[in-house]
């Protein structure tokens, strides 16, 4: 009988240790965990049970999840996270702690383009840097642009006088006693003679153009200032009987005495007060300030007063020494006088800069000896215009450690280099009679310049000039510059 046979239900049948194996693994469940403490499956599952003892929070773990993120999104914007929050989560790991160290905190470092806003911040104070200086630092000169002729006069003994009307609404101009209205082109469109055979001077206009000035003086003796309403219109011809209504009504600001003299009329700049020049008798010239209401004063000695744009001082002419005509500065209230430098005919504009009348001896050279030296040479002194820069107040002019200081000021316009008849007629004479050795002609001081006024909105000079037997009025373009070095006097 085979084996099987005989062990059916006979007795107990051998198990060998494979089948023992299989019977616990057949035999297991999910709550009838293997006994082998050594084996893989034992491990598995223990640690199943583990998990399904501690049960997962999910509230716990989204609450968690949101503060990571708000503590990632801080560190980049560079921030600190608040006092107490998550300080261990972002506290790294400690040298022989478990788990791995948290990676170091990334710390934000603007780049240049988070300060771009500051380029137009710094631009904007460089430009109010440069304007500041220009304005306040920086030395200023003025340049003659285009010189056009307005009117043409015939010459006289007086210096041809003359104001000018704002808004280019025309001229005022004094001729043989008379007012002469000029259009805008310069155009005669009227003149007006003063009453009992006198004679008008010194015409002077608010810079406003509403109140004139004159001086009259009486066919008998004496001489009187009167101011009239100018109308606001134009000086063309319908504005005539106007001018002559106001001068009828013209009121009477002072009176000079037995002897005295009265010229050089000039308005402040606010209309209010009126320079004028009083000649003494025995000779000599002081400046008087008139206003409505009050009596007349003096701040000093001198003639030809130029009011400065603020109205605080005047720069007046005085004779220096050997009689050559010198500038000084006048506070209006009275004081001590500073004086400026050799010139004549001030005239102070509305940008600082005052103009005035030089003198410069002038040598031109005719003809020339076979050698190349000067044969025959005229030499002249000639009136000039020149400038200098003074300020609102009568600041004195700036200037550079290396910059030479000229007193006397900046050449803006120059005379007519032309010798003259007198210069040609003598070159005639010297090449009829045979000479052949150097000789130099000394001509008497030549006047190009009689009168010079800034226009009211002080862009352009207007010069009164002599041109042989004639007396034109012209117009100078001015232009504004700040003085650069090697700028020439």
């Amino acid at each position: 009988m085979c084996a099987d046979s005989a062990n059916n239900g006979k007795g107990p049948d051998k198990i060998t240790p494979l089948d023992d194996h299989r019977n616990k693994w057949d035999n297991r469940g999910e709550d009838n965990p293997i006994q082998d403490e050594g084996s893989l499956g034992e491990l598995l599952v223990h640690m199943r049970k583990v998990r399904e003892a501690v049960p997962v929070n999910m509230r716990l773990r989204e609450e968690l999840k949101a503060r990571l993120s708000r503590m990632q999104a801080a560190d980049g914007a560079g921030l600190s996270p608040a006092a107490g929050e998550g300080a261990d989560i972002h506290r790294p790991a400690a040298a022989g702690e478990g788990g791995f160290a948290s990676p170091a905190r990334k710390v934000f470092h603007p780049g240049w383009k988070s300060y771009w806003w500051l380029l137009p911040v710094v631009a904007l104070l460089l430009l109010a840097g440069c304007w500041l200086y220009r304005s306040t630092l920086a030395p200023k000169i003025l340049v003659a642009g285009p010189v056009n002729e307005i009117s043409r006069f015939w010459l006289e003994n007086h210096p041809l006088e003359f104001a000018c009307a704002p808004g280019g609404r025309g001229y005022l101009a004094v001729r043989g006693g008379a007012l002469i209205l000029l259009d805008r082109y310069g155009n005669q469109t009227g003149m007006i003679k003063p009453p009992g055979g006198g004679s008008y001077a010194s015409p002077a206009l608010t810079r406003s153009g509403g109140q004139l000035a004159l001086v009259r003086n009486r066919a008998g003796g004496g001489a009187e200032i009167i101011t009239a309403s100018m109308p606001a219109a134009p000086l063309e011809p319908n504005t005539l009987p106007e001018v002559k209504a106001a001068l009828d009504k013209a009121v009477t600001m002072l009176q000079a005495g037995p002897g005295e003299t009265l010229s050089g009329l000039a308005w402040s700049p606010d209309g209010k007060t009126l320079a004028c020049t009083l000649g003494r008798p025995g000779g000599g010239e002081d400046v008087y300030l008139l206003a409505e209401g009050k009596k007349p004063v003096s701040p000093g000695a001198g003639g030809h007063p130029a009011w400065s744009p603020d109205g605080s001082h005047l720069v007046v002419e005085r004779s220096g020494a050997g009689g050559q005509p010198e500038l000084w500065l006048l506070a209006a209230g009275g004081g001590a006088a500073r004086q400026l430098g050799p010139g004549r005919q001030p005239a102070w504009g509305p940008q600082g800069f005052l103009a005035f009348i030089g003198e410069k001896t002038v040598e031109q050279v005719l003809t020339y000896s076979p050698d190349g030296s000067p044969l025959f040479t005229v030499r002249q002194r000639q009136g000039e215009i020149r400038t200098i820069y003074l300020g609102a107040a009568g600041k004195p002019p700036s200037v550079r450690a290396d910059e030479k200081s000229s007193p006397a000021g900046r050449l803006l316009l120059a005379p007519d280099g032309n010798p003259g008849a007198a210069g040609l007629n003598w070159l005639r004479q010297m090449e009829s009679q045979g000479v052949r050795e150097p000789r130099t002609l000394l001509l008497n001081q030549l006047d190009s310049f009689q009168d010079l006024h800034f226009s009211p909105g002080g862009n352009s000079l207007l010069v009164a000039r002599r041109d042989g037997g004639m007396v034109s009025l012209v117009q100078v373009e001015l232009q504004e510059k700040t003085s650069g070095r090697g700028e020439e006097n």
